[in-house]
């Protein structure tokens, strides 16, 4: 199950380390006067009672499906994730073999006090249902976006909330919440602001951007892919880009106060020694792909989902994201 993606491991002996883990669709008008752009009262895809137990159901069965290393987890998982969200998980189980009780304690999701956020409105492809749960273990706040998949709601992303994140308010689950669509009355789209946080954490040379407010993730990432490279001691060389791969979902705010929008990037870790030597590889690279040495060259892949707020105006800020090695090479 993803983890935080604040939470980072370092590949031992200067290893580069990682954690854990369509564009918005719709044909409505903004809607944000609590209409369908018609004049009319909006619908929710889902009535909120509806809402509500599918929402619990769903995270209760991802919950239990993401810890099934079983035979049968796999199916398990099929039935409950898509996209993005699927291939984290299964990565993810491929390594509980040899993850503690206490790890897997770390990444668990509560089932009980699962609360419906949002729901988007009636008329809008796919139907969407935001909803929070927490991590079991220390009840940080955990945002669960569910999509529709052939006539089911699926997991599209499970993403922790950063530190002291806060989501604004959005439209009550009665009158639903409007599409993103074409990103109309948003300081920005939402592929202008995945690509800005894609350029301001590569390394080497990121570049900032005023679409982006400064936030701990992306602080992180930079630290961390700087320190990794200097662990190399002028051994090696250290790379690691971000690449966009399109946006989740995600749903208006009220009163036209911006929208929160999941977006997927791929991380690409890539190391290359200038003389052989020999190094241990992180836990994880070691229980998904079986590599124990690597002596030249090391590439590691992994899913990022971010949940971004875009506000009406202003800069936009990561208020969600995880992230998990999928997978990974070495020589």
């Amino acid at each position: 199950m993803p983890r935080p993606a604040t939470r980072r491991r370092v590949l031992a002996a200067a290893i580069a380390g990682v954690a854990l883990l369509g564009a918005c669709t719709g044909n409505a008008d903004d809607g944000t006067d609590g209409t369908d752009g018609s004049g009319a009262s909006a619908t929710p895809a889902v009535a909120p009672d509806a809402a509500s137990s599918t929402a619990t159901g769903v995270v209760t069965a991802a919950a239990a499906a993401a810890m099934d290393a079983s035979a049968t987890g796999g199916a398990a998982r099929a039935k409950v994730f898509t996209g993005a969200a699927l291939q984290s998980a299964n990565a993810y189980a491929k390594t509980l073999p040899g993850r503690t009780a206490a790890e897997k304690a770390e990444a668990e999701l509560a089932t009980t006090g699962v609360k419906v956020l949002a729901v988007s409105r009636a008329g809008d492809a796919p139907p969407q249902i935001l909803a929070q749960t927490t991590l079991k273990k220390t009840g940080a706040a955990v945002l669960v976006l569910l999509v529709g998949d052939a006539g089911t709601f699926k997991v599209a992303a499970v993403t922790p909330m950063l530190p002291d994140a806060k989501l604004d308010a959005l439209d009550p689950t009665s009158d639903g919440s409007a599409a993103v669509a074409d990103a109309k009355g948003l300081a920005a789209t939402p592929d202008e602001v995945v690509a800005a946080f894609a350029a301001s954490v590569r390394f080497p040379k990121p570049t900032t951007s005023k679409l982006l407010a400064a936030d701990p993730l992306s602080e992180q990432l930079r630290a961390s892919a700087t320190a990794q490279s200097k662990a190399l001691n002028n051994q090696g060389a250290f790379t690691q880009e971000h690449q966009p791969r399109g946006v989740l979902g995600g749903l208006r705010l009220k009163d036209g106060a911006g929208a929160i929008v999941f977006a997927r990037l791929v991380r690409s870790d890539a190391i290359a020694m200038r003389t052989p030597v020999r190094l241990t590889p992180a836990k994880d690279l070691t229980l998904l792909t079986g590599i124990r040495t690597i002596t030249t060259e090391a590439d590691l892949t992994s899913n990022e989902i971010i949940a971004f707020v875009i506000p009406a105006s202003g800069q936009a800020r990561v208020v969600a994201a995880s992230d998990q090695l999928v997978a990974g090479s070495g020589r």
